[in-house]
């Protein structure tokens, strides 16, 4: 058989058993079908103004870390797809490079052969689905070429790195990017027990905390929502946001019940990333490969992370050490906050790495021998989980800048705009009623609107009026 016709026995039996296959990635263990994050709507939205006869967006690009879910959102929108016999496709690339070591240009080029016209005279739309596009490092000339052939042709695509994606020159003006994040606590409830949230009132809260204009404004916006915020947290254990702050912002933990068994799971996906998504980011050889993991493991402990430190540490000169965060940045495994201040000092000054996932550093405290107990580390778990919530609402604003201040009981996070003359917002993330002194210390530098205490606490506002404690019951909700 040569390799056109095993290219075209994989995209047959692709076809044939497709549906049936992700179609039951798209159900739990009770048969029950998963419910759908808000991100499908928003893709699915797309899909259906396509079909309509919109000819734009035609291109949707889904980055995300892996273990996110990328795959089972791929598969709820190509199970949901009411369409025609053959009108759509899934390849996993990662999958198609395995088997058959092709690009994603020889399988198109069969696959226009199998429906019997080029793309060009399509008279009726065709939907491609294709998985972890960054294995092939073609994906985006061809993609993009394909996209300019035809109106009739709608592409979904995931990929492991948002920024390899992003700024691929074939692929910025014609893509829409739809960025899938770990999950929100909202969305570990929604997968968890079918717990829906209430219907506009996170982005109530949401509008609250960033968009006062003074704290006692913001402390009054809060306090009017308090009865919409007790009656979502009904019925909800608190033993559940333990399990969210360890390993449940990864969708897959919900489908294990033992945490070892979890953390095992979650030590397989960091392997994957480090092993099979890193290598594609940079020229490193097999030597700095493997002391990535030991890097990852200090960097759980770190509250900043010093380049100079980890190249004493592993032994590797600090340029090697400045590109592995960069690739471990790109595969969205660490988000990185740059110290407040001038360039000089951001330069100067060490960086704080969060895992985009506290799940990798809770895995770390759990599966390595560690001794400390779940109260050691439970606040960098939690630093984990503001950081991933304050990345995802601000990444989509251009000019706002997430830092944070590097003196001595400074503010964990200071959000604001790099243009805007507007006060910034000093926040602290805490377990604890403790880190408002963090906030003023802050704020005596920084010109900010108010300072706020992420934590364990009541509501309330100081004797200042320029801090307020908002509660987590508040805080993830958002």
């Amino acid at each position: 058989m040569d390799k056109k016709e095993e290219i075209k026995a994989f995209l047959q039996n692709r076809i044939t058993i497709g549906e049936a296959t992700l179609k039951a990635m798209t159900v739990g263990s009770d048969g029950k079908p998963f419910l759908r994050r808000s991100v499908a709507l928003v893709i699915d939205k797309y899909i259906k103004d396509f079909q309509a006869g919109k000819t734009e967006p035609r291109w949707v690009a889904i980055p995300g870390l892996r273990g996110v879910g990328k795959t089972t959102l791929i598969a709820q929108l190509y199970s949901s797809l009411n369409c025609e016999q053959g009108c759509k496709i899934y390849i996993s690339l990662d999958e198609a490079l395995r088997v058959l070591n092709v690009s994603i240009g020889e399988i198109l080029n069969v696959y226009e052969e199998m429906i019997g016209t080029s793309f060009e005279k399509l008279t009726k739309p065709i939907f491609i689905f294709l998985d972890e596009v960054q294995y092939d490092s073609t994906w985006g000339i061809t993609l993009k070429t394909l996209y300019d052939r035809t109106k009739k042709v709608f592409i979904i695509c995931t990929g492991s790195s948002a920024l390899s994606l992003q700024t691929n020159p074939d692929v910025a003006r014609r893509v829409v990017f739809t960025k899938i994040y770990p999950l929100t606590f909202t969305e570990f409830q929604m997968l968890k027990t079918r717990k829906l949230p209430i219907k506009n009132l996170g982005s109530e809260i949401r509008k609250a905390l960033f968009n006062s204009k003074t704290a006692e404004e913001l402390f009054n916006q809060l306090k009017s929502l308090e009865k919409s915020v007790i009656a979502y947290w009904k019925n909800i254990p608190r033993t559940d946001l333990s399990e969210y702050l360890k390993f449940g912002t990864m969708p897959f933990a919900l489908s294990l019940r033992h945490e070892p068994l979890i953390y095992s799971q979650i030590n397989q996906t960091l392997n994957s990333v480090l092993n099979r998504d890193v290598p594609q980011l940079g020229t490193f050889d097999k030597q700095t490969i493997d002391k990535l993991s030991q890097i990852l493991y200090a960097v759980a402990s770190y509250d900043t992370t010093s380049f100079n430190k980890v190249s004493g540490l592993v032994g590797l000169d600090i340029k090697t050490v400045i590109n592995i965060f960069e690739a471990l940045e790109k595969t969205e495994l660490l988000h990185r906050v740059y110290p407040n201040g001038s360039h000089e000092t951001q330069v100067k000054r060490a960086s704080k790495y969060l895992f985009t996932s506290p799940a990798f550093r809770a895995m770390y405290y759990n599966l390595i021998g560690s001794t400390s107990s779940f109260d050691d580390y439970k606040g960098k778990l939690f630093e984990d989980v503001v950081g991933l919530y304050l990345f995802r609402i601000f990444s989509r604003i251009q000019d706002m800048n997430l830092t944070y201040d590097s003196a001595e009981a400074g503010a964990d996070f200071i959000v604001g705009s790099a243009v805007s003359r507007e006060g910034k917002i000093a926040i602290e993330a805490s377990l604890t009623n403790k880190g408002c002194e963090q906030l003023i210390n802050t704020m005596k530098k920084v010109s900010c609107r108010y300072g706020l205490l992420v934590s364990n606490s009541k509501l309330w506002i100081d004797d200042t009026k320029t801090c307020i404690s908002v509660p987590l019951d508040y805080f993830l909700l958002i």
